[in-house]
């Protein structure tokens, strides 16, 4: 199968191209699990990567065990001249940024 009409085969919603790429995966003899511990992270990484979150290091090491460019797997995550693009959402903390929960003065 040839790249460029692999690319045409690649769904655009997240969840569906998490399970495509596993499928990929399969085919190929690997899976999410065999990448993870080939890499050396959580099967749960790669899988959040395959979402296209998590790790861009991962998201290239899953478009390249499928034959693929990055930027081909996860196209939203680029700009049309290749190159990634930044945070696209506002960070969400759920601690500050010094790392306290909640300010001294206030704990009981």
């Amino acid at each position: 199968m040839a790249i460029a009409a692999a690319t045409l085969d690649i769904p655009k919603n997240p969840a569906i191209r998490r399970e495509w790429i596993g499928f990929q995966l399969r085919i190929r003899g690997l899976s999410k699990r065999a990448l993870a511990r080939r890499e050396g992270v959580s099967h749960q990484a790669v899988s959040q990567a395959a979402l296209g979150g998590g790790s861009q290091y991962l998201q290239e090491a899953i478009a390249g065990a499928l034959d693929l460019r990055a930027q081909d797997l996860f196209p939203e995550l680029y700009d049309e001249c290749g190159r990634r693009l930044g945070q696209t959402r506002d960070r969400k903390r759920s601690t500050r940024p010094d790392g306290k929960h909640i300010k001294t003065e206030d704990a009981a």
